[in-house]
Formats: C-alpha cells, sequence, structure tokens
C-alpha cells in the first residue's frame, strides 16, 4: 500500500469517526448528502495531489571482468581402420555366410579391425552385411555379422569382398 492510499484511509476514517460522535451526541445535526459529498470530494483531491516520494537508485558502475578461458575441445581422431566392437558374443565364421563354419568366437565387448565386406543379399538365411575381421587381441581371423558388431570410424573405404563360395560349392 502506497504513502497516498494510507493517507486516504485515514482520512476517510476520521470523517467516519467523527460523523458517528457527531450523530450520537445530542443537539447534532446529522450531516447534509452535500457536506459528504464535498468531504469525499476534499479527501479524493488530496489522495490525487499526495505526493509519492520516488526512491532514488544508487548509481550502478558496471566492473569490467577478464575474459574467461574458453576450454578448446580435443577432436577424437577417427580410426583410419574401422573398428567392430561385439555387441554380443558372436561366432566368427569363415566366410560371409551362416553356411560357412564357424572357426571362433567374439566376445561381447572385444574388437577388431574390418578389413573387407560383402554384402550377401542372396541368403534365405544371413542376407545383409558381413565384415571381414582382423582380430585385435587374441583369437582367429574371418567373418562377422553386421548386427552382432557396432563400427566406429567410416567404412565407406573398406573393400568389398568378391563372392566367397560357400563349402558346399
Amino acid at each position: 500500500m502506497n504513502a497516498a492510499q494510507r493517507i486516504a484511509i485515514t482520512v476517510a476514517s476520521m470523517g467516519l469517526l467523527v460523523a458517528c460522535r457527531t450523530a450520537a451526541s445530542p443537539g447534532t445535526s446529522t450531516p447534509s448528502p452535500e457536506q459528504v459529498i464535498a468531504t469525499a470530494g476534499a479527501i479524493a483531491e488530496m489522495t490525487r495531489s499526495a505526493v509519492t516520494p520516488t526512491p532514488t537508485l544508487p548509481a550502478f558502475t558496471a566492473t569490467p571482468e577478464p575474459p574467461t578461458a574458453t576450454a578448446t575441445v580435443a577432436a577424437t581422431e577417427t580410426p583410419e581402420v574401422p573398428i567392430a566392437t561385439a555387441l554380443f558374443n558372436a561366432y566368427v565364421r569363415s566366410g560371409p555366410d551362416d553356411a560357412h563354419p564357424y572357426v571362433d568366437f567374439i566376445l561381447q565387448g572385444q574388437t577388431a579391425e574390418i578389413i573387407g565386406q560383402y554384402n550377401n543379399f542372396t541368403s534365405e538365411t544371413s542376407a545383409g552385411t558381413w565384415w571381414q575381421i582382423r582380430r585385435i587381441g587374441g583369437g582367429l581371423d574371418g567373418w562377422v555379422y553386421n548386427g552382432a558388431v557396432s563400427v566406429a570410424g567410416n567404412p565407406n573405404f573398406v573393400p568389398e569382398i568378391d563372392l566367397v563360395p560357400t563349402p558346399d560349392e
């Protein structure tokens, strides 16, 4: 509540108290409607002309701050040779198809370099991309199905291998 409102309420309250006291006193008359309106007008005028103090704000002086160092993000190297990481335990086969016998396992989390690819769209049971891998740790090299590994790096430059005959051919 601002100062003008407080003044208006105080004056109105005093006017009511005076009116009540006057009406209760014997021999005094009740104010006429014109007197009440004149009093209310005077109160309203006092409220309108009341000065509301405006607070003065302290002067703001910007303090220059030294520039903060921006961390430079180091670029992560994309492996030159794409890397396959096993998503789960999977067979490493002698060729790019389920018809080829498995020669080893690649266990979940193990990695291998991708050195070749074969897009097998003729097989009914194992259609899709197969990766020829060179094992990074222990294990035998061979072929893994694309769905069994995640690939880091750009496999677009991995050479495509010609059809590898199945053991039955």
